[in-house]
């Protein structure tokens, strides 16, 4: 085991310490797989890239685990695929190849971050709803599919 492989396994294992969730090995491995991946993952590519080390009822027991404890986040992709990643500090929104599937991540700048805010408090107040969250989805084509 390399340097950075350790790393990400004491990572993977503090994320969850943490969290107050029990450390136990399918946890450790999926967290590595998502912080290698660097990203939105597709839960068939974590099946893929666990290489058998993980029982895809494992996967999803998982998942929902870590969805509950606020460690992980879920959405959908635009074919109903679902897409899991680690929730981090910094708020950021979604980009969608609508050819071949890829999802990147991306931040907005700070002022229009906050102009979409100020929209929501307005739509807010329309509505007389309570936003708990936003998202911001763009469909694109990516460079290889273009």
């Amino acid at each position: 085991m390399d340097i950075k492989e350790k790393n990400i396994k004491e990572i993977s294992r503090q994320l969850l310490i943490d969290k107050k969730i029990p450390v136990t090995r399918p946890r450790i491995l999926f967290l590595e797989i998502l912080l290698k991946n660097k990203g939105p993952l597709k839960v068939e590519d974590v099946i893929l890239k666990s290489k058998g080390n993980l029982a895809v009822s494992s996967i999803y027991r998982i998942i929902n685990d870590l969805k509950e404890t606020n460690l992980i986040d879920e959405f959908q992709t635009l074919d109903n695929t679902k897409v899991i990643e680690i929730i981090e500090d910094e708020h950021h929104h979604h980009i969608f190849c609508q050819s071949c599937g890829t999802v990147l991540d991306f931040v907005l700048n700070t002022k229009l971050e906050k102009n979409l805010e100020k929209e929501i408090v307005q739509i807010e107040s329309t509505y007389d709803i309570s936003v708990l969250s936003h998202r911001l989805e763009l469909v694109i084509l990516c460079k290889k599919c273009k």
